[in-house]
């Protein structure tokens, strides 16, 4: 008898399925659960991401996805140096000139020569990719990746091309570009130690209730959306259908604006101008106290 055929199946390149290709010498060592150890806090890393720029530059930003790679060869990256070894930080232009854009509120006139990434780097810019790589490493990395804290330093001193093992983010609010941290040897391998010990082994952990502490921490990183109404304007439909593009239409702004959760007041309000935007400012509690007797 002959044995059955076997079938092989082609994909075209553009539809291969994500795959972990590894060498000889990573043979035995669990590389492809590393991005499991960085997927499981997504939503953690997506509140912290919010906050940032939420607070610094006043933008709405969310963790859209993160990617993967090993065994990558990046120039000109931000070197930074811990107890382990050195690790490194990298941001597209393109993705660095909105966020300056956002950090120095410029017109929407020069955004598009902002954007422009064939210009010359400026010092402004060197600035600002020093500051906010230090700031979004040390924000997303913790204890959870390493199983202890860490100290992350500057390192202006060492030259690295090479890296084991990359995490590249894509961010919700920033039409084009992406950042990506860095990993050498010793830093993977100290993930791959956290990832063989008790508490990340499925067969060994134990369902523990979380803390007072880390509740009051998950409690207040929740991010929040205020709403204001800054104003009204009664039309009739005679009047409305007579609008055309260019028209202004008065009104008036009042003194102290609601400011609501969700459909909840919770605040008044003035508003305030600063470069070019509108914020929120002198919050007063409108939270009605009851009485009991």
């Amino acid at each position: 008898m002959s044995a059955a055929p076997q079938r092989i199946k082609i994909y075209q390149r553009q539809a291969l399925p994500d795959m972990v290709k590894l060498d000889v010498s990573k043979l035995g060592r669990p590389w492809h659960k590393l991005p499991k150890l960085m997927n499981d806090s997504f939503d953690i890393l997506d509140s912290r991401l919010s906050i940032y720029f939420l607070k610094k530059l006043r933008v709405n930003v969310a963790l859209k996805s993160m990617s993967f790679a090993i065994d990558q060869h990046y120039k000109n990256t931000q070197l930074f140096s811990t107890s382990f070894g050195s690790i490194a930080f990298s941001i597209e232009r393109a993705l660095l000139l909105q966020i300056l854009h956002d950090y120095y509120g410029l017109g929407k006139e020069s955004r598009h020569k902002s954007l422009d990434i064939d210009q010359p780097v400026t010092k402004t810019e060197d600035r600002l990719k020093n500051k906010i790589g230090l700031d979004l490493t040390r924000l997303l990395i913790d204890e959870t990746m390493f199983g202890q804290d860490i100290e992350i330093k500057s390192d202006n001193t060492t030259v690295i091309n090479q890296w084991s093992w990359c995490v590249t983010f894509m961010l919700e609010g920033y039409e084009e570009g992406s950042f990506t941290l860095l990993f050498d040897n010793a830093h993977v391998d100290q993930m791959l130690a956290t990832l063989r010990s008790p508490a990340h082994d499925p067969h060994t952990r134990r369902q523990t209730s979380p803390t007072q502490s880390q509740i009051e921490r998950l409690f207040y990183s929740m991010p929040l959306k205020f709403s204001g109404h800054v104003t009204s304007l009664n039309l009739t439909v005679a009047q409305l259908a007579k609008i055309k593009p260019g028209d202004i239409i008065p009104a008036n702004i009042n003194e102290n604006i609601p400011v609501y959760i969700g459909k909840e007041q919770i605040f008044d309000a003035k508003i305030a101008e600063d470069r070019g935007k509108l914020l929120l400012c002198e919050f007063n509690d409108r939270t009605i106290e009851k009485h009991y007797e």
